[in-house]
């Protein structure tokens, strides 16, 4: 009977790696829009994105926790309202496109001008907001 209740205790390291990515999470989510959207474009990029690729808002909350393999499908789902947030900033600078597929939620890619930024190292400058 031991045995059988060992199979469904998490071991040590999944302990730790999810606790990592609450924390992570959390800190995600305590960011400014603009500062998440500069962590948020590298996803749409070249280097993450095939060229012309559009991608949902739950693929680019993934990207966000790339570095949790196996957190599972719900947890990256709690960066959705934050990270549409980002992605509205992104696209107010130009830096990224939105298009709607009737009753989805909007498919996001990136501009040549957010290429650019990108690439650049300038995304933070876009997306500074006037004083």
């Amino acid at each position: 009977m031991l045995h059988a209740v060992r199979l469904f205790r998490k071991s040590e390291e999944k302990v730790a790696l999810e606790a990592a990515a609450e924390a992570e999470i959390a800190r995600l989510k305590a960011l400014s829009p603009e500062q998440l959207a500069v962590l948020v474009l590298p996803g749409l990029g070249a280097e993450a994105a095939p060229p012309g690729h559009h991608l949902r808002v739950q693929q680019l909350c993934e990207f966000l926790l790339r570095d949790f393999p196996g957190i599972g499908q719900t947890k990256p789902l709690q960066l959705m309202a934050p990270v549409r947030r980002a992605l509205e900033r992104l696209e107010g600078a130009e830096l990224v496109s939105s298009r709607s597929i009737i009753e989805r939620s909007p498919l996001w890619q990136i501009t040549d001008r957010g290429a650019s930024a990108l690439a650049e190292g300038t995304t933070a400058n876009h997306l500074a907001v006037p004083s």
